[in-house]
Order: C-alpha cells, then sequence, then structure tokens
C-alpha cells in the first residue's frame, strides 16, 4: 500500500480538547490553552455528538460523566462513536469516564458505543483513561459495560474499567466488546479489530442472580447465535489484566475472554485472576483459526473452554499457558476444555493442538478438577504440558478422529499418559512403546 493510499485510508484528523471547568469559566474553543467545558453529562454528551468524524478528543484530567449509549436511547441523549475518531484521556485513573445512562430494564447500557448498522465505525481508537460503569447507580434490569464498537482496525488500549455488571434480571452483559462481524446487517468480515493492554477490576458481586457478564470480548454480538457466523480478520486480545475478585463458591457467572467468529485470531500474554471461567469461553458461536498462548490464568474453575453441538474451532494452538485452578473447582471442571455431543463422523472441532502449557492447583493445593479434556475433535495433538493435579487420568478425549500424546509429564518428570473415553483405555505413545518392545525382546530373549 502506498502512502496516499494509507492516508486517504486513515486520514489525518481534527484535535479537540475537552476539560472540566470551573463554573463561570466560560464554554472555550475547543483548543489545548482553551478548552471545551465538559463539567456536566449534558455538556459533555451535547461536545460529543457535535464531532465530525476524523476528530481527536483529548480529555483532560477530572471525572466525565455520560449517558453514553444503549440501543433504545432517545434522540438528544447520549452520543456515538464515529468512523475515525479517537478519544485519549491524560492518563489511567487521571481521566475518568462516568456512565449514568438513563438506560431502563433489559438494555445493555455502554460508556462507549454505537448503532450497528451495515456503517463500520472503522480506525476508531480509545485510550488512556478510566471508565467507570456505575453498576450501583443504573436502573434494575440494567447491564452496564463500558464499549462496544464494530470497526476495521479499531482498537481500545491502555483503558482501565471498574464498577461493571448487571442488575439483577437484566440481560447477559459484556464490558469491553469488539464485533468482527454482524450477518443480518450484511456485515460479513471486520479486519484487525483488538484489545490490547487494558485492566478490568472487580465488578458487580452484589447480584448473585444476574446474568452471565463476559469482560474482554471479540467476536459476534450481545445476541449472536450458533447460525450465524462472521469471519473477522486478525482479531486480538493481548497484554491484558482482568481480576473479577471471586472467591469460593464463584456464584457469578464471570467470563474472562471471549472470542469467536474470527480467522487468524490471536489470544496472547494476557493475566486472568479470580474468575470463574478464564476464557475464552464460548457456548454459542465459534472460531475459524485461533491461539491462545503464553497468557497466565490463577484461580479460575475453567481456563480456555468451547462447549458447542457444532461449529466449533476449526484450528486451534493452544500453548505456553500457565493455569492455576481454584481449589473448588469441580472433578467436572478442566483447565482446557472442548465439549460437544457431536459423535464420529461428524466432529465439532478440526485440527486442536494443546502443548507446552504447565496446569496444577492454585498455590500448588489440592483439589480435584482435571487438566485437558478434548471431546470431537477430529485431528488432536496433546504434547509436552506440565501437569500437577489430582485425578488418575487427567488428561482425556472422546471421539476424536485421531488423537497422538506425546511427552506430558508431572514436574517429577513422570509420564503422564492421555485416556481415550470412548475405548476406557490408557493412549500409548513412544516411550511405552519402546518399553513393550524391550519387554518383548526379553521374554523372546531370555
Amino acid at each position: 500500500m502506498s502512502l496516499l493510499e494509507a492516508l486517504l485510508l486513515d486520514p489525518a484528523r481534527v484535535d479537540v480538547w475537552v476539560a472540566i471547568r470551573a463554573a463561570g469559566t466560560g464554554s472555550g474553543t475547543g483548543t489545548q490553552v482553551d478548552p471545551y467545558d465538559g463539567s456536566t453529562a449534558t455538556k459533555f454528551d451535547a461536545l460529543m455528538r457535535s464531532m465530525a468524524v476524523n476528530t481527536c478528543v483529548h480529555l483532560g484530567p477530572g471525572e466525565f460523566e455520560t449517558e453514553g449509549y444503549h440501543d433504545n436511547i432517545a434522540q438528544g441523549h447520549g452520543w456515538q462513536a464515529q468512523p475515525g475518531m479517537r478519544i485519549v484521556g491524560s492518563g489511567i485513573d487521571v481521566t475518568k469516564l462516568k456512565l449514568v445512562s438513563p438506560a431502563s430494564s433489559g438494555q445493555r447500557a455502554y460508556a462507549v458505543a454505537h448503532p450497528l448498522s451495515s456503517s463500520t465505525v472503522d480506525f476508531f481508537e480509545l485510550s488512556g483513561l478510566t471508565i467507570n460503569c456505575n453498576w450501583s447507580g443504573q436502573a434494575s434490569g440494567v447491564a452496564a459495560g463500558a464499549v462496544r464498537i464494530m470497526g476495521n482496525h479499531s482498537r481500545v488500549v491502555r483503558v482501565k474499567v471498574m464498577n461493571w455488571g448487571v442488575k439483577a434480571g437484566g440481560p447477559a452483559g459484556f464490558v469491553i466488546a469488539m464485533l468482527t462481524g454482524d450477518p443480518g446487517n450484511g456485515v460479513n468480515s471486520v479486519t484487525n479489530c483488538g484489545i490490547e493492554e487494558c485492566i478490568v477490576v472487580v465488578g458487580d458481586l452484589g447480584e448473585s442472580a444476574a446474568d452471565p457478564v463476559t469482560v474482554l470480548h471479540v467476536g459476534g454480538k450481545e445476541t449472536a447465535a450458533s447460525p450465524d457466523e462472521a469471519f473477522g480478520l486478525g482479531p486480538y486480545i493481548r497484554n491484558c489484566f482482568v481480576d473479577c475478585g471471586q472467591t469460593p463458591p464463584f456464584t457469578r457467572e464471570f467470563r474472562a475472554l471471549s472470542m469467536a467468529w474470527c480467522r487468524g485470531g490471536v489470544v496472547e500474554g494476557n493475566q486472568i485472576h479470580n474468575t470463574k471461567y478464564g476464557g475464552p469461553h464460548q457456548t454459542a458461536t465459534g472460531a475459524r483459526d485461533l491461539a491462545v498462548r503464553n497468557s497466565a490464568y490463577r484461580n479460575v474453575w475453567k481456563g480456555p473452554y468451547w462447549s458447542m453441538a457444532s461449529q466449533g474451532v476449526q484450528r486451534l494452538v493452544v500453548e505456553g499457558n500457565s493455569i492455576e485452578l481454584a481449589t473448588g473447582a469441580a472433578s467436572s471442571d478442566y483447565a482446557i476444555q472442548l465439549d460437544s455431543g457431536a459423535t464420529p463422523p461428524s466432529y465439532a472441532h478440526g485440527n486442536v493442538v494443546i502443548r507446552d502449557n504447565r496446569i496444577r492447583y492454585v498455590d500448588g493445593g489440592s483439589g480435584s478438577a482435571g487438566g485437558i479434556k478434548a471431546w470431537s475433535a477430529q485431528n488432536l495433538q496433546v504434547r509436552e504440558n506440565t501437569v500437577e493435579l489430582a485425578p488418575a487420568t487427567p488428561l482425556m478425549h472422546k471421539n476424536c478422529g485421531a488423537a497422538q500424546y506425546f511427552e506430558n509429564r508431572t514436574p517429577a518428570g513422570v509420564l503422564v499418559r492421555g485416556y481415550n473415553e470412548s475405548t476406557s483405555l490408557l493412549c500409548s505413545e513412544l516411550e511405552t512403546d519402546a518399553e513393550d518392545a524391550f519387554i518383548l525382546g526379553m521374554i523372546k530373549n531370555p
């Protein structure tokens, strides 16, 4: 691509400054030395509605209030993200954006979002600030989130989110959601969107009856179902930190990571703490190509988890992760799990490689949860994982076309063999074959 072509795709932005001005100091002109006044939600939202595409909005220190966006918001309330818009704060916990949405029961409210249509919000960026979703201040039945964007080359980077969650009776919630497509509106592929270097800390722990919350999501819209599918290219969730603050018995269904509807998707370098489902957690929609690597999970019931009857993950690599399971996790929970009721010759999942992961209970404690469970994969390789768990058969598969285990061991170097649930037999590999050959040779030649 030439420089001219790149400039035409992502044109230069107009810079505008917004601050919390003291009463009686005027409304400002939007320059760096005379910023606009965004001291109330009404003023801030009116300013944001007036911004043209390709505007870079610089927010000064302090807490700005906003009605944000929800899909039934009345005209003249809140605001909508625009293509080419950049919103740059003065730093995490220096600039804060507080959601004071007038959303009503059954709605999802976001501090930063836009309506979903055939027009994507391309080249959008949000960075350098904290979003307070103000969960406790929302009406009954509202899901309070931070961001929902669908656009090519759009990203959320270096943003902290706090006080998110769903009030009892509300819909399933999302904290930061970057959408890779919306087939219903004719958007079948969004390229290079993602979430990077974000921090999401303790959300709603007050209403155990509330619906699930997905913290970092890249994939389909909130109501996406398996019959629909888009093919976003190269989405990512990188170097993020999530701590949901959960302790046993983990009554709230928090899901730290989610990635679906993608080709060449990457989930890497993340830290997930004190969360029921570390993820990527998918039960409705799958992915074409996905790599989950080099992340740390601590005190989780499950790590990466896929469970669907069809449209699973077609090409999957799970590698280099450190997974510490909660001691209260049940024997039906696994550090890495692919589930499906599909049976050969049908397979929910395609080519799956699980390698070089380190799996144990949190802080080396006791527990009953298992290591790796893979059902309905056409081709499965489980190799060179380090497993320190209680079950006699922590690595298992069922209804797979071909399955191979190699050099999975305990920290002490003891071989951990795979277990085929379909045949109720342990799987052989090079070491066991060599031992069998040696014993056979001794029998034939005493």
